[in-house]
């Protein structure tokens, strides 16, 4: 064979270690900052403890959302940024009770969330409507039915219904048994959060995830390492911020000089550094008077929030991280999750019966019509609530598909006239019902082709 055919029939392009193959981009796992999603990062005071608050709008109704159980109150931070830009409001996301807590009563936690939003607004409160995502949502559903707030205004629950949540409590150990113990570095906790499949959005695990870890040795939280500098990005680089001389021991290293950990399944690319919000600012926190008004505090604000740790995770079998003592500065969970069994079943029981007692407009977000039991089925069907269905989505429907949960977010809003639409908003981005339907109509999110889909397998109800 000629050489002139050989150069003709050689491979024409090489395959490198970090190409997953053609026509796939490669991803990154590093850790994002709050301040690239919220404007003001607070910590309030009240008679149980402090609790970290994030939040971003000054006007129209308050959006309060409360997380999951073992989730933070960064899960919110796309869902945040993209409602506030669709519609007039305030978003503010809050960390409930930290690791060290013993009381996780659904009684304790709804009390939680009153004193946290009397001890903001002592006197005068705008429009307020209440939304949690899985243990959140039976925390918010006990809020709004206490009547305690006199400012509130609606109710969303995202992916929880009582039913399916009770049964899934069967195999909760089973799966909390199942998860690493520990992570090497923040990277190789993000990855194993997005390959799990604890959230399929890779960009909002790399701004939540990090909340639901904390550092073994320190028991300090990761993102607050995150603000300080200190946190352990990535275990592969000997250049991560937490052992590289040259790192800023004020700010975390997010230089493309960081290689995000790999494993052999998964590639990453170095991507930009991320835009941070410039009026983004950290505000004294407040504390609780006797006389219900708020004086400021000088104190330090103690690690402790609540803790985090996620749900769905359907492929365990991905574990790409090492035992705790196998790894200096590990990571680990922030909560165990465990010793809250105890509560579980009070989390979840009658808390159909409470939702549809609750008389202000309510709208429910499911991934699945099978999530519903047959009390919600019925009330459903005679248009007592609003139902959305994102069938694309996991457990996690506000970090898998934030657009998505906005544009539904954005119908509710408008559609009870608690705010205005800003003028990008378009009707084509709102999720409305189908011409005809009434309230309680199934929408099915336009994703493309048979999207409609039922889930087989119960999430984990957290």
């Amino acid at each position: 064979m000629s050489d002139l055919l050989r150069r003709q029939l050689a491979p024409r392009l090489k395959i490198g270690d970090n190409v997953q193959g053609l026509g796939r981009k490669a991803v990154s796992y590093i850790p994002q900052k709050w301040n690239k999603y919220f404007n003001i990062r607070d910590d309030v005071e009240i008679a149980s403890g402090t609790y970290r608050i994030y939040r971003r709008g000054v006007e129209g109704p308050l959006l309060f959302f409360i997380h999951g159980g073992g989730f933070s109150a960064l899960s919110w931070s796309l869902l945040s940024k993209a409602i506030a830009e669709d519609v007039r409001c305030q978003c503010l996301a809050v960390d409930m009770r930290g690791h060290d807590e013993n009381d996780y009563s659904i009684e304790t936690l709804a009390n939680d969330i009153i004193q946290i939003i009397f001890a903001m607004f002592p006197t005068e409160a705008p429009p307020i409507i209440l939304i949690g995502h899985s243990m959140g949502g039976a925390v918010a559903v006990h809020v709004a039915q206490k009547r305690a707030i006199p400012s509130f205004a609606g109710l969303v629950v995202v992916d929880v219904v009582e039913g399916t949540a009770l049964e899934s409590l069967y195999s909760m150990t089973t799966f909390l048994r199942s998860r690493p113990q520990g992570f090497r570095s923040l990277v190789d906790g993000i990855s194993w959060c997005v390959r799990s499949g604890q959230i399929h959005n890779v960009e909002s695990a790399c701004i939540s995830f990090p909340g639901q870890l904390k550092r073994v040795a320190t028991g300090e939280s990761a993102t607050r390492e995150l603000d300080k500098g200190t946190a352990l990005i990535d275990a592969s680089d000997p250049c991560s911020p937490t052992s590289c001389p040259s790192s800023s021991p004020t700010t975390t290293n997010f230089s493309h000089s960081s290689k995000p950990f790999a494993s052999s399944t998964t590639t990453i690319s170095e991507e930009e550094e991320p835009e941070e919000n410039e009026g983004a600012s950290v505000v004294p926190r407040f504390v609780e008077k006797g006389n219900g008004e708020m004086k400021r505090s000088q104190s330090p604000s103690p690690p402790h929030l609540l803790p985090p740790i996620s749900m769905p995770a359907t492929e365990t079998a991905v574990r790409p991280s090492v035992p705790i003592s196998d790894a200096t500065g590990a990571y680990t969970w922030r909560i165990d999750l465990s010793k809250t069994e105890p509560f579980w079943r009070g989390w979840f029981s009658n808390m159909s019966s409470l939702f549809l007692s609750v008389p202000e407009p309510k709208l429910l977000l499911v991934a699945g019509v099978d999530r519903l039991d047959k009390e919600l089925t019925i009330a459903q069907m005679q248009g007592k609530f609003q139902l959305k269905i994102l069938p694309r989505a996991g457990h996690a429907i506000h970090e898998d598909s934030p657009d998505e949960v906005a544009s539904c977010l954005a119908h509710f809003l408008l559609r009870n006239q608690f705010t205005g639409a800003k003028p990008n908003l378009t009707k084509t981005q709102i999720c409305s019902p189908p011409r005809g339907a009434g309230a309680g109509a199934v929408t099915r999110p336009s994703f493309g082709g048979d999207s409609f889909c039922t889930h087989l397998s119960l999430p984990p109800p957290f």
